[in-house]
């Protein structure tokens, strides 16, 4: 399961990483295609262009860039030309595949080099070792790879599409919603729905697979549950529903279920109600979304899409939130308070990294909401930023996560100096570290008053 998890994850990095080139083929389409907005086959061509040549061969390259630096990169590059040659249907699953076998070759190639040729031949040897091995891997792909890629792509796609004629997309609502909570959102929708949701797009005009994780519907109807349940905490889920309705933070209510799994099913019944909704009406998005905010959505909805989108998404709403309310209001919930404890002062912050599944979410919103922090408070020495959780080994400074992330943490990184809250996207969370921040950089004796949490390592928040 580890490594199925690590595989994922590194797809879902590769995808990330161009999710606007995503957005950028699906923006002409909406806007150019023959029933767009403003209909012109010849800017629609570019779409096409970039959507057939240029996204794979970015995705080959980034997945061999990976594994073996910019040679092993360009490695696939060449190796996936081969695929587009042959067919370029299989375009972005061929570059999946053609990319991280083209960077594993060279890994291997490139210690051979190293150990065989002199350094005075070493950048000719490396040269005629590309160009020989992308030329091997573009036969190979022409002949051998492609056939195979595009009799699993179409069985992929019929038996997507029979799913959908047969209403049974729906059910996938029984998977997401879980996954999204514990944290594999990305993966869900970056690695496996955007990449089929783009070949469907082109035989069909449009995709439900992009609405499938990206719909807002169940996570706003918890909030909304939340917001009337708990009244002495409306703001903090006023503010919650706006960045995860609008920015298309969903991370943001995965805290409240996780304290309360309960509520699961309720997002579990919304999802499957606006799944089902979806496909009655025929709605689907004529390009990527990233991250799911309904204003991204509607956009990609297109001409004439936008009322069975809205319609789907209300209908997901109104299931989760009865589902919540009922819950809320028969299950009572037990907070336990955190000890305090006092520390020895540790060693000045400088850099500060936000850590989250893909590095582009929640944790990106908690580094922007943290500079304004700073900024507020005059701290002007520390650098704050986002990260993926796999990509922070190597870097120094202070991570800060989300509690119900921590466990997911890997057990070398939680030896390291963790600042855990309850929630990224909550400003007051930051106040207790840019204190810290300023008794460690300014005064340099003294004591500070900590939480100790309740996971063991060297966590600590306010």
């Amino acid at each position: 399961m580890e490594k199925l998890h690590r595989i994922g994850k590194f797809y879902t990095r590769i995808i990330l990483k161009h999710i606007g080139i995503f957005i950028f083929v699906g923006l002409l389409f909406v806007v150019f295609h023959d029933h767009g907005w403003l209909p012109n086959k010849d800017l629609y061509a570019i779409s096409q262009l970039i959507y057939a040549i240029v996204l794979p061969a970015f995705i080959a390259y980034e997945g061999g860039r990976l594994i073996s630096g910019t040679d092993g990169g360009i490695l696939a590059v060449l190796a996936v030309s081969g695929l587009l040659v042959s067919e370029n249907s299989v375009g972005i699953l061929g570059a999946m595949v053609a990319g991280p076998l083209a960077g594993t070759l060279w890994k291997y190639g490139q210690r051979y080099l190293e150990k065989r040729a002199g350094s005075s031949v070493q950048m000719l040897a490396k040269n005629l070792m590309i160009s020989v091995l992308g030329g091997i891997l573009a036969i190979c792909g022409y002949y051998l790879i492609s056939p195979v890629l595009g009799v699993i792509t179409e069985a992929a796609y019929r038996m997507v599409n029979m799913l959908v004629s047969c209403k049974l997309i729906a059910l996938a609502g029984i998977v997401i919603e879980p996954a999204k909570v514990f944290f594999l959102n990305n993966m869900v929708n970056h690695a496996v729905l955007v990449p089929m949701g783009m070949e469907q797009v082109q035989d069909m005009g449009k995709s439900v697979l992009f609405l499938l994780e990206t719909n807002p519907g169940p996570g706003l109807g918890l909030m909304l549950a939340l917001f009337c349940s708990q009244r002495e905490k409306r703001s903090e889920y006023a503010a919650a529903m706006i960045a995860q309705t609008i920015g298309g933070i969903h991370e943001v209510y995965f805290p409240f279920v996780l304290s309360n799994l309960s509520l699961l099913l309720p997002l579990i019944g919304g999802g499957i109600a606006g799944n089902l909704c979806f496909v009655l009406l025929d709605a689907g998005l004529m390009g990527a979304v990233s991250p799911g905010s309904l204003l991204t959505i509607l956009i990609m909805a297109g001409k004439g899409g936008v009322f069975p989108v809205l319609l789907g998404i209300g209908i997901s709403t109104a299931v989760t939130f009865v589902g919540s309310i009922f819950i809320l209001r028969h299950k009572s919930q037990k907070v336990n308070e955190p000890e305090t404890e006092k520390k020895e002062m540790k060693e000045e912050i400088h850099q500060v990294i936000f850590v989250c599944e893909g590095g582009v979410g929640s944790s990106a919103m908690g580094a922007a909401l943290f500079r304004r922090t700073l900024a507020r408070e005059g701290i002007t020495d520390v650098c704050a930023e986002a990260c993926a959780a796999d990509l922070v080994s190597e870097r120094p400074g202070l991570l800060v996560c989300q509690k119900d992330y921590y466990n997911r943490l890997p057990e070398e990184m939680k030896k390291r100096e963790i600042y855990v809250v309850e929630s990224l996207l909550k400003t007051e969370e930051y106040a207790g570290l840019a204190e810290e921040i300023k008794k460690r950089n300014g005064e340099k004796n003294g004591i500070y008053t900590t939480h100790e949490t309740d996971i063991e390592g060297t966590a600590w928040r306010k």
